[in-house]
């Protein structure tokens, strides 16, 4: 069950291509899990989130947070899906 969805956009070549965010916080062991062909500035996203968080005195909830970044066939790069995921996550 998806607890909240957003959009934002990526680019392949000289086009922007619509990527649907999907976040769910559930309890369990604390993790930050992000799927659907992110690259290592994407799959660090989760880490960026929590210092910002911390820096502006909000907190990012201590459960199992799964992200889903989807058409899962585009790749996905760069930081710039973090504020994105970081609304999603604020609940």
């Amino acid at each position: 069950m998806t607890l909240g969805r957003t959009t934002s956009v990526t680019l392949t070549g000289l086009e922007g291509a619509v990527v649907h965010i999907e976040a769910d916080i559930v309890p369990g062991l604390p993790a930050f899990v992000i799927g659907g062909l992110p690259d290592a500035a994407c799959r660090q996203s989760g880490d960026r989130i929590k210092a910002a968080g911390g820096n502006s005195g909000l907190e990012i909830p201590n459960r199992r947070i799964t992200v889903n970044l989807s058409p899962a066939s585009l790749p996905k790069m760069g930081s710039h899906f973090d504020l994105s995921i970081d609304t999603q996550t604020r609940y």
